[in-house]
């Protein structure tokens, strides 16, 4: 496959979502503009992944997909799409609306990751094989699929970017919780929507690290209709565990974030807004995929660390032994429904891995 000598001028990245999804996406727009400064950049998202990147100085354009409209609405749409006359397109993800917004781009290069199935690979032009996705962190992948343009990661650290009126609200939110600026806080994700993405030791974790750690308070974080989720943590301390009475918009949520020492939570998009905004995090893992998780050979100097909490090979197969006796009826008081993978992973665990990244949070 011949690498594309023709200089780009009208680029389109396609990330339909999540938000972490898009999140890890954020060193493309970079790696992309820096090789053709000139070229006009464009991300096609969700709209509710549009806040994350809206201030993205990498981007000249953010389109938003549709979302439950009538047919001709879609068609107006793509049709839409096709006169922008994108000359490039890469496709990040190759979920059904991102290869129908490749197939209507009429783009004369298109760009992806190798699809499992062959037949789709007639909708690209140029495909990437990852070679050890197990281990490199999810943006390498993103990045080499531009490979073709020649360009090929460098620094595959997220980023978020905030204005300072958006920094100044942070502090005035925080200041309405009693955390001044001199006042470490950790930002505290306990929530997920799936039920067994829940680790519910999370209480147990607060109460050793408020004991422990006197100088630092919480500050809660959720998103709408997770109340429920999280207010017990209020009251194991409420001078010292703080939540704003509504829930934030992602924007305030990242602008308070940018201020806290620390952030602590399940593998999901807060994380990988921690590290995108350069914030050290202790990331409570379950069955994530380790590509998942920000492990740099060659770290940039002051970059936040992400430590990982995660089952040893051991506690996972105990794990599965009981599944196996509850599944052959041998084990009536295991029940996998009540008792997720993640709530294997001890408090205990969880100290060990914030001391040891208490004592180093960034790579020097």
């Amino acid at each position: 496959m011949q690498n594309i000598t023709d200089i780009p001028k009208n680029i389109l990245i396609i990330q339909q979502r999540q938000l972490g999804d898009v999140v890890v996406t954020s060193p493309v727009f970079e790696a992309v503009k820096k090789a053709f400064p000139h070229a006009k950049l464009t991300l096609l998202t969700e709209k509710k992944c549009v806040p994350l990147v809206e201030k993205d100085i990498y981007l000249d354009e953010i389109i938003p997909f549709p979302k439950n409209e009538n047919i001709f609405s879609q068609i107006k749409f793509y049709w839409n799409l096709h006169r922008k006359n994108f000359d490039v397109v890469a496709d990040m993800q190759q979920l059904p609306r991102c290869q129908m917004a490749v197939l209507c781009s009429g783009a004369k290069y298109r760009l992806s990751f190798a699809p499992r199935h062959a037949y789709k690979k007639m909708l690209y032009t140029h495909c990437f094989v990852p070679e050890n996705t197990e281990h490199d962190y999810t943006s390498y992948s993103k990045i080499r699929i531009l490979s073709p343009l020649g360009i090929e990661p460098t620094e595959q650290k997220p980023r978020l970017y905030l204005t300072e009126e958006e920094r100044r609200k942070a502090r005035e939110i925080l200041a309405s919780l009693h955390i001044e600026e001199n006042t470490p806080f950790i930002t505290l994700d306990a929530t997920h929507k799936h039920p067994k993405r829940r680790w519910k030791y999370y209480g147990e974790l607060v109460r050793r690290i408020l004991a422990d750690y006197p100088q630092f308070v919480f500050f809660v974080i959720r998103a709408p209709n997770e109340d429920e989720q999280v207010r017990h943590l209020l009251d194991i301390a409420p001078e010292r565990v703080r939540m704003p009475a509504n829930p934030l918009t992602l924007r305030e949520t990242m602008a308070c974030m940018s201020f806290a020492s620390f952030h602590i939570g399940n593998t999901s998009a807060p994380e990988h807004m921690a590290l995108a905004l350069n914030i050290p995090a202790l990331v409570i893992l379950s069955e994530t995929a380790s590509f998942w998780h920000f492990a740099p050979k060659n770290p940039l100097k002051g970059t936040a660390k992400q430590m990982e909490v995660r089952l040893s090979e051991e506690e996972y197969q105990w794990y599965l032994k009981n599944l196996r006796e509850f599944q052959k009826g041998n084990k009536p008081d295991f029940v996998p429904e009540e008792y997720p993978l993640i709530n294997c992973i001890s408090v205990e665990k969880a100290m060990e891995k914030f001391k040891f990244l208490l004592s180093g949070p960034f790579y020097e």
